[in-house]
């Protein structure tokens, strides 16, 4: 988990952030009632970074430094304070990116991974890198946490999308929610999926949830595809798009080798594949599914 200087981005150079310490010094004094907390939240973070000037940026970055040494010096006391106020929807939204990200600096146990979650799910993602988010959401995934409320809501900004320089690779929506949800196993990420089909309108969010079934290789999610490409509520392209889903199924051969084993053997590879955020395993991606699909059992036929 990268430092919380990284969040504070919006084309600021990253001189401009102070780094944090790990002193354990008591800086200020210390906020021993939730009240004491609240105010300090309020007061801190009812900004958003990409609406204010670098000079108020650089600013409140030192700001909040003070605060997380604040809370870091005097965990005892103050860590159950902060839990509360990340958990009170009410609090500035660029406090749940920021809040969350001291939290999980300061403890990895189960409910903390889930209460950040819940915070990503809620951050405004102009005022946070979209690799950062990405990294973050991956991380959690990757020690068994339901990240799925907050990989979801990258469908919020169909324009989401994350670049990796060391590989020279740009992961569009559809790619970054994989590189989110597939270290996880279907039973886990795709409820939800298939929930939120039914309710998302945003023709780039339905084409990224239909690549997501498709990656699911199940047959809830098959039955969901085949839904959309005979709805006749559903726009030409997210037909043509979930026929061209089909299409692909049917051309991979899906339940050409049925054996329940070998299906067992590759979603557990795939899934372990998944822990790399690169373009690599994005191939290794394909070939792996390409092998889950023939080796499925299907209820029904592939038309």
């Amino acid at each position: 988990m990268q430092t919380r200087s990284a969040l504070l981005f919006y084309a600021v150079s990253s001189s401009l952030f102070f780094s944090l310490t790990t002193a354990t010094s008591l800086i200020g004094q210390t906020l021993s009632t939730q009240s004491d907390m609240h105010a300090k939240v309020r007061a801190l973070y009812s900004f958003s970074p990409s609406k204010v000037t670098n000079e108020m940026r650089a600013s409140k970055s030192k700001e909040m430094d003070a605060f997380w040494n604040e809370v870091k010096g005097h965990q005892l006391v103050e860590l159950p304070l902060l839990r509360n106020e990340l958990a009170n929807p009410e609090n500035p939204n660029f406090f749940f990116a920021d809040g969350s990200d001291l939290l999980l600096s300061l403890s990895q146990s189960e409910e903390d991974r889930k209460l950040a979650v819940s915070c990503l799910a809620k951050v405004d993602l102009a005022d946070f890198q979209s690799h950062q988010f990405l990294v973050e959401v991956h991380a959690l995934a990757l020690k068994g946490t339901n990240v799925t409320p907050a990989a979801l809501h990258m469908l919020d900004d169909p324009k989401f999308q994350v670049y990796l320089p060391e590989h020279a690779y740009r992961l569009d929506q559809p790619s970054c929610l994989l590189e989110a949800l597939l270290p996880l196993r279907n039973e886990i990420w795709l409820p939800a999926v298939l929930a939120r089909m039914k309710t998302e309108r945003d023709e780039t969010a339905i084409k990224s949830l239909l690549l997501l079934l498709f990656y699911a290789q199940s047959d809830d999610a098959d039955r969901a595809v085949r839904n959309v490409a005979a709805a006749g509520d559903s726009s030409k392209a997210v037909r043509e798009f979930s026929q061209g889903i089909l299409k692909h199924e049917k051309d991979l051969g899906t339940g050409s080798h049925p054996s329940s084993a070998l299906e067992a053997q590759y979603r557990e590879e795939r899934r372990k594949r998944m822990a790399a955020v690169s373009d690599e395993a994005m191939d290794d991606l394909d070939v792996l599914t390409g092998k889950i699909a023939k080796a499925r059992t299907l209820s029904f036929p592939v038309r």
